[in-house]
């Protein structure tokens, strides 16, 4: 029995090389196909992304507060796919730097995004901000802020003008966005737009498309022990019994050993 994956609309990464399979005694043995775990795998990257809103759901949810949704652009300068995407790289670490000095404990989550014209965008998703900045001078002379929502606003910057300020002088571009998401689902709605195929940079390695705070972390599902792994399953390894193949739903009877070495060919 050889069944291919596009056939019949078959559920299952396209690119699996391993599956993992646990021996059951008195019941079939259960099979699983893993998967590529690629954004360039159509299969793949929708997986990926509903463990990804679902991961976000919960840790988002559990954080709570007030969340932020930052758009920042490259410097207008560098419209290209790769200038684009080095302008933000190069900066946005020396961006959230300086976040960290004015609020001290943030949680976030950083995806890109490329335009219809091919230069990216990053947006972050990010609790912990303030609506106003208090603007500061020590005694120095050095400029430096403080969260506060409630001084006259002839003392202070509002969070839009502080992210567009500091981005522009770090050298990214001059269009920034910063607006209040209302509810926690809306957050987890906004990021995970972005979590898709098509807004991945698929050519850069060892590039991180999606970061997270400590607290949010990555969507990496743990399994049950008791599994075991391999490029295909041999009837020995099951001691000749039934298999339950859980991506094609259907159960492969102890008889198939009769002819067949591996489970799947």
């Amino acid at each position: 029995m050889a069944v291919g994956c596009g056939e019949n609309n078959v559920n299952f990464c396209p690119n699996f090389q391993l599956v993992v399979w646990k021996f059951v005694p008195g019941e079939p043995a259960i099979m699983v196909r893993l998967r590529c775990k690629s954004w360039q795998c159509d299969y793949c990257a929708k997986k990926n992304r509903e463990l990804w809103r679902s991961h976000l759901k919960k840790r988002i949810g559990k954080i709570g507060g007030s969340w932020w949704f930052v758009t920042l652009t490259a410097h207008e300068n560098t419209r290209t796919p790769g200038t684009s995407l080095a302008n933000l790289r190069s900066n946005l670490d020396r961006l959230f730097k300086r976040i960290r000095r004015v609020w001290k404990r943030i949680d976030y989550v950083r995806v890109y995004e490329t335009h219809q014209k091919g230069a990216f965008h990053a947006h972050i998703v990010m609790q912990g901000l303030s609506s106003r900045l208090a603007r500061m001078q020590a005694p120095n002379g050095e400029i430096y802020f403080r969260p506060f929502d409630t001084i006259p606003a002839t003392r202070s910057w509002g969070v839009q003008t502080w992210f567009k300020k500091t981005a522009r002088e770090l050298g990214m571009g001059y269009m920034v966005d910063v607006r209040a998401v209302e509810t926690i689902p809306k957050v987890t709605n906004y990021i995970t737009k972005y979590m898709t195929k098509e807004a991945q940079a698929f050519w850069v390695k060892g590039l991180r498309r999606i970061q997270t705070s400590e607290r949010i972390g990555a969507a990496n599902p743990r399994g049950e022990g008791g599994w075991q792994v391999g490029p295909v399953v041999y009837g020995g390894n099951i001691q000749w019994q039934a298999i339950r193949d859980s991506d094609l739903k259907i159960t492969i009877p102890a008889e198939y050993w009769r002819d067949h070495v591996t489970y799947p060919e």
